[in-house]
């Protein structure tokens, strides 16, 4: 009997220390400093070339990169809060100021900080980067590959000024206008699982079922169902029901992980966007039987619709709440409220403003559904944000900023309210709406046991001219 004792009293000391490590693991995840390494061209990039900058991080979060003179004054902001994976992140990077001329030749310090998907942050990377001059056209005219690079630097500033113009462009796919792009090196495909973010918006040539990119794009492929991505703001209830019950393709990665959207399903394809894990919803287009499918969605860097290839394998399919839904009008900036096939109520919202500088600052729109309740945050330094869920990796439905945890002044937002004023998250009024009652705090009651809500965003099809900002 006294060794059942001990064998007993050895059994709980057991379990108690695995239910100790399991409780010191959940807390380092929550706690855990990213370690961040970077690494950049030994010879430097010259003035106005495209160059690639890779940052390794042990853990997946959010990446901001600055460009410093010499003196320690900023000089230009490459990455501001965009998404990274753990592990190898090519950046590319044109060598030009928010002006588009061509930075002066000398040394830089490159300053990353990488924000963990639980807030962590850590202390700012800092390495040199050589900007060597600019190279003169008996340079550029004497190979290929410095050819392709010019193009692709000059491509990628006529992109970003340009960019109220894509609509016009995309309507059918112009094939003619981009070989800047597909010219581009293949240099991020040279190591393997290394991720890569494009920093540059612009039109790509793609395979047999050609490829449709901006905003404006005028309709989706032809299907016999295409739910959401047939639809508008003006649909009927009963159509917009429909979109919000019905099933959703996704892929299976991570909520704060991505997966690329390829021009091509052939070798030497190159990415033209991501699409986020778990709560992003995909348009799948054709299943193929070379293991690929064609999709469409709008992408996270800015918000532009995309169409192209991504393995079918990473697709799996999210079965939406049926009791609730949500609408978000990014034209009107309104924020409504379905139950069970009925409209209840509506408020205003403000969803992302984009600039030439941080296009990633647009909320895509598309279809998705409600994932981790994140509570309160801190708002970029500009106060705190209650009641916020993860729709869509970086981005949350929130209450608009006050100076307090718990509420109170909310004078810095409230004006901004029905209009487009955020880095793309959708920032909800906090007083109940004299349509239906709704406000942040009730959404966040009905997605306590709710969860998987679909949110329906509606593209602003003619988006007002991007601020240089």
């Amino acid at each position: 009997m006294k060794h059942l004792r001990i064998i007993l009293a050895l059994t709980l000391c057991l379990a108690l220390a695995c239910m100790s490590s399991v409780a010191l693991a959940a807390k380092d995840q929550f706690t855990e400093v990213p370690k961040v390494k970077l690494a950049v061209p030994e010879d430097g990039i010259p003035s106005r070339q495209l160059g690639y900058l890779t940052v390794n991080s042990n853990i997946p979060g959010f990446i901001t990169m600055t460009l410093l003179s010499s003196s320690g004054a900023e000089v230009l902001s490459i990455a501001d809060h965009a998404e990274i994976h753990s592990g190898d992140n090519n950046i590319e990077f044109v060598a030009v100021d928010e002006t588009n001329k061509g930075l002066a030749a000398g040394d830089y310090t490159l300053s990353v900080k990488v924000e963990s998907q639980f807030g962590v942050v850590c202390d700012p990377v800092t390495t040199t980067l050589v900007i060597n001059p600019e190279l003169d056209s008996a340079v550029l005219n004497g190979g290929a590959a410095a050819e392709n690079e010019t193009d692709s630097a000059d491509d990628s500033k006529a992109e970003t000024a340009a960019k109220t113009e894509t609509a016009a462009k995309t309507e059918t796919p112009a094939k003619t206008e981009t070989p800047a792009k597909t010219e581009t090196p293949a240099k991020t495909e040279t190591a393997a699982n290394t991720n890569t973010i494009t920093m540059t918006t612009g039109e790509y040539e793609m395979g047999e079922e050609g490829l449709m990119i901006g905003v404006g794009v005028p309709d989706v492929a032809d299907q016999t169902d295409p739910g959401y991505w047939g639809l508008t703001p003006e649909s009927s209830d009963a159509e917009i029901w429909a979109a919000i019950i019905r099933d959703m393709p996704r892929v299976n990665v991570a909520e704060s992980e991505s997966a690329y959207i390829y021009n091509s399903t052939e070798k030497g394809r190159k990415r033209i966007g991501t699409v986020n894990g778990l709560s992003q919803g995909l348009n799948v287009i054709k299943e193929r039987d070379d293991g690929w499918s064609l999709v469409e969605c709008y992408r996270n860097e800015d918000g532009a619709f995309v169409r192209g290839y991504i393995n079918s394998s990473k697709i799996t399919v999210a079965v939406p709440n049926d009791q609730y839904g949500i609408v978000v009008d990014k034209k009107a900036q309104t924020l409504t409220v379905y139950k069970e096939g009925q409209r209840i109520g509506s408020c205003s919202v403000t969803t992302g403003l984009p600039t030439v500088k941080y296009p990633v600052r647009e909320t895509p729109a598309g279809e998705f559904v409600t994932a981790t309740r994140r509570g309160t945050l801190d708002y970029y330094g500009q106060g705190y944000t209650r009641f916020t869920i993860r729709f869509n990796g970086i981005y949350h439905i929130r209450e608009i900023a006050s100076t307090s945890k718990n509420g109170g002044d909310y004078s810095k937002m409230e004006a901004a309210l029905g209009t487009k004023s955020t880095r793309g998250s959708i920032c909800i009024q906090a007083e109940p709406s004299a349509d239906g009652g709704i406000n942040a705090e009730w959404i966040w009651n009905i997605t306590e046991d709710n969860k998987r809500v679909k949110i329906l965003i509606f593209d602003d099809k003619e988006r007002t001219e991007v601020p240089d900002l």
